[in-house]
């Protein structure tokens, strides 16, 4: 009957949904690290994309094979136009199967520059970035164009989009499913996810207990330095002053350098 219907109407059968495909994951915890990760690639992706051709290429003008762009009337987008430019040159070499060398990208990048200098400097003087910042570019051009999943004529993504599931382990992490989720988490810190969210504060743990190091010593250092100048040891007032600590920081450095000031007030001279 449907198919007379369709015959009798002149419509054909509408194709077939595309369906994600489908991945299973041995845990929970191993799906949310999985749709966070493609919801990072996402991001990244949607950063790309701002650095590739797309619809406002058509707005260009295309000289000597440069899409220069502008930023006034006769006024040229000069780095904007040889980046772009690099980049499309990096892409094009991708799809070609050929190295993306730094000297290729970069010499893509002033040859762009140059074109947009000649049609539309508007009086002003080359000003081309040095060695380092074009090596920097160079990089950075080839970096987007590995890592991202993009094309470079398009402009689209060739990823696949977020599956149902994967939408609901982001949004578990923003309610009480997190908190359940977290708490299962450091059940046993020994797991690798824990061992993972640990690193960056061990990390800064770390940073903290050197730096208190560091800062007792050159308290201790002072007060040594002070006594071998002077003859008479400071009090922990001078220190408190000098480093613009508290108290029990500097009794600390004392003790930590085996250094005993002498009791009772300093004697004054009138």
């Amino acid at each position: 009957m449907i198919q007379e219907v369709r015959a009798m109407t002149g419509r054909t059968k509408p194709a077939p949904a595309t369906k994600l495909a489908k991945t299973q994951f041995s845990s929970g915890w191993e799906r949310i690290a999985a749709a966070q990760a493609a919801a990072d690639e996402a991001r990244m992706i949607a950063a790309l994309d701002e650095g590739l051709p797309s619809a406002a290429d058509a707005a260009a003008d295309l000289i000597d094979g440069v899409r220069v762009r502008w930023s006034a009337p006769g006024r040229a987008a000069r780095d904007e136009t040889a980046f772009r430019h690099a980049l499309a040159t990096a892409h094009r070499l991708r799809t070609e199967g050929k190295p993306m060398k730094d000297t290729l990208i970069i010499d893509a990048y002033e040859r762009a520059y140059k074109v947009a200098q000649a049609v539309g400097g508007d009086g002003r003087e080359e000003a081309m970035p040095p060695v380092r910042d074009r090596l920097t570019m160079a990089r950075r051009v080839r970096g987007y164009v590995v890592s991202g999943k993009t094309s470079a004529s398009k402009g689209q993504c060739s990823t696949q989009r977020q599956t149902s599931a994967g939408r609901k382990a982001l949004a578990t992490m923003g309610r009480r499913g997190g908190k359940n989720s977290a708490a299962r988490k450091w059940a046993d810190p020994e797991q690798p996810i824990a061992q993972a969210a640990l690193q960056p504060l061990k990390k800064a743990n770390q940073k903290r207990v050197l730096e208190a190091q560091g800062e007792r010593l050159t308290i201790a250092g002072w007060f040594l330095t002070t006594y071998a100048e002077v003859g008479a040891w400071p009090t922990i007032a001078d220190a408190m002053s000098e480093y613009n600590v508290s108290r029990p920081t500097v009794k600390r450095a004392l003790k930590a350098a085996n250094i005993t000031l002498p009791r009772g007030r300093r004697a004054t001279s009138n």
